[in-house]
């Protein structure tokens, strides 16, 4: 999990939550309603020691954890025991509570199907890899086009549905592809507010944190792209000056991260430089605002 990938949580609000978690399947069974609390718990997450990571999704919904990591492979021994661990670990440091715990894997690789882990004749780990493959993509982004065309309102769902159009896919091709032509859309769709918005790109901005891996060149490429485009990063630069003045060096700093010639701590470093917010810098560079306060205060 990227280290940005909390903060980007932070922009998708509770009621888009509700909307994505109501469309898992049935089999992660419990209610959730307009009244249902949902707080966001993997930052919280305290981590044994540095191999063991936490899963990609961490909430309380009501009176029940839920897991969710996501997977572009098929499940291996390996990765059941590294799920496990997950579970354990959070029981064991976070869940004083006693709250029941789901986990689930999202999967752009396999189909629908519950996964087993054997450590004994007694002890059996279950879990259902969830896929969200859908051969109807086409009709989701043809009416978001439409919709578009005729500057028409969105509900959550149908939002949330199109932010999540990338891993309805199976291969990293149509993948990539649909991250890049939603990019688009997602600039030409009228929000009602910027709440909604944000909760767009949030879960846009999550799904390739999820999918790409750190050192994936296309990740860098979508995130430029979905920063630039998208008005997210172009806003937080905004707040940091008056009359909402983006410099030309600001520009520079954020393409030279972008095309991967600066790292993320060089490129906070030059940000901090240039008077920028925390909050604007963990935007670019995917660092926690506590990192980038470090960092501030080492200068």
């Amino acid at each position: 999990m990227s280290q940005g990938q909390d903060q980007t949580l932070k922009f998708i609000s509770n009621e888009y939550l509700k909307e994505f978690i109501k469309i898992l399947p049935e089999v992660i069974d419990f209610e959730i309603d307009e009244n249902t609390e949902i707080e966001i718990l993997t930052e919280e997450q305290i981590v044994i020691e540095p191999s063991l990571y936490r899963p990609d999704f961490i909430a309380r919904v009501g009176d029940i954890i839920l897991m969710l990591e996501f997977q572009s492979t098929f499940v291996g021994t390996m990765d059941k025991k590294r799920f496990k661990s997950y579970i354990a670990n959070f029981d064991l440091k976070n869940n004083d509570e006693n709250r029941k715990i789901i986990f689930a894997v999202i999967s752009t690789a396999e189909n629908f199907k519950f996964a087993e882990y054997r450590i004994n004749d007694w002890d059996l780990f279950t879990f259902p890899i969830i896929s969200l493959y859908n051969e109807n993509v086409g009709e989701i982004i043809s009416n978001i086009k439409e919709k578009i065309n005729n500057q028409e309102s969105f509900d959550d769902k149908e939002l949330i549905e199109f932010a999540l159009t990338p891993i309805m896919h199976r291969s990293r091709e149509k993948i990539v592809n649909q991250f890049k032509q939603n990019v688009e859309l997602m600039n030409q769709i009228n929000y009602d507010n910027n709440h909604i918005r944000d909760s767009t790109y949030g879960i846009a901005i999550l799904l390739s944190n999820m999918y790409f891996t750190a050192d994936d060149p296309m990740r860098k490429e979508i995130q430029g792209d979905y920063m630039m485009k998208v008005d997210c990063i172009s806003e937080a630069i905004q707040d940091s000056y008056d009359e909402g003045e983006i410099k030309g060096e600001i520009k520079m700093v954020v393409n030279l991260f972008n095309s991967g010639k600066l790292t993320a701590e060089d490129t906070a470093s030059e940000l901090l430089s240039l008077n920028c917010k925390p909050k604007m810098i963990s935007n670019v560079t995917g660092l926690s605002e506590n990192k980038i306060n470090k960092i501030k205060n080492q200068k």
